[in-house]
């Protein structure tokens, strides 16, 4: 475990320490800054506020993607070509810790980046709530940003609870970059980083219309159809990970208060938890293709 442990910890530092991953990190928290400002012509301030979530998730998920599939892809592939995996597994270090800490290492980062990313969105929706009041629907409204009793108070726990409401969809985030690192990992016992990189790609694509890809194969027909149903089959259903409608619309109160928002906020952390199992498998599935396929490589 000391083994694992420390070439986890390594590969983890490496990553981080990549001038790609701060310049994802930088350029994805500049991005949820500039639309925090940016006005998206709804028909009320709360619909604004939900499409900014919406698009911001959307903007988590494309940074912490790109920072965990190429954390992930150059972990094993860049110590075979290197020739550095070998000195590593020379000494006394299975092949299945080098390939579990690799991944795992990634995983670290990309826990890091969604963290850092999760903590800037969750700050700018607070403020979206508040300037969605003041950029042209609800000017009637503005005396709660400066008054006092109950409406402010009111207002204050909007901003906090749709503030709230971001956290089970970063984690679903986590979850999905997860899967795909997973694939990343494998993929880049054999290939190279550029290969897995794009190879991890093309499923996050297909993992994503993998429904409509399922339905169209079927409706065609024929060996190739059976064919294609099959590797569709193989491809993880990446649409689960996907639940940002729920999340935008839910407008939380304390659970201690009870009512219909306490049981669709525990209704969507339930959703949250079986989708967690489902990662978890396809990941560890994943990793165990991976160093079976490593366990075949010969390495000079």
């Amino acid at each position: 475990m000391r083994a694992l442990f420390g070439i986890t910890l390594n590969t983890f530092r490496e990553a981080v320490r990549q001038p790609f991953f701060h310049l994802l990190v930088a350029a994805g928290a500049a991005a949820l800054l500039v639309i925090l400002h940016l006005p998206l012509f709804t028909l009320s301030p709360e619909t604004d506020t939900d499409m900014y979530k919406d698009l911001g998730l959307s903007f988590v998920l494309l940074f912490v993607l790109l920072a965990g599939l190429l954390a992930a892809a150059t972990g094993v592939a860049r110590e075979v070509e290197d020739k550095t995996a070998h000195t590593i597994l020379s000494k006394a270090v299975g092949r299945w810790q080098f390939v579990l800490g690799k991944y795992l290492g990634a995983m670290g980062a990309v826990a890091l980046a969604a963290a850092v990313l999760g903590l800037v969105f969750a700050v700018c929706v607070y403020y979206r709530v508040q300037l969605d009041l003041t950029m042209g629907h609800s000017h009637g409204h503005q005396h709660v940003l400066t008054g006092v009793g109950a409406e402010v108070e009111a207002f204050k726990s909007r901003q906090l609870n749709q503030a709230m409401t971001v956290v089970p969809g970063l984690v679903l985030v986590f979850l999905q970059v997860a899967v795909l690192a997973a694939v990343a990992t494998a993929v880049s016992t054999r290939l190279s980083v550029t290969a897995s990189v794009g190879l991890s790609l093309a499923v996050f694509v297909a993992g994503h219309l993998a429904v409509f890809l399922g339905t169209a194969t079927q409706a065609s027909g024929g060996v190739l159809a059976a064919l294609a149903q099959a590797a569709m089959t193989l491809v993880p259903s990446l649409e689960v990970f996907n639940i940002n409608q729920m999340l935008s619309h839910a407008v939380l109160t304390p659970l201690a208060e009870g009512g219909v928002a306490a049981s669709e906020w525990w209704a969507v952390w339930s959703y949250v938890g079986l989708t967690a199992v489902y990662a978890v498998v396809y990941a560890a599935a994943a990793i165990g293709l991976g160093v079976l396929l490593f366990r075949r490589r010969a390495l000079a």
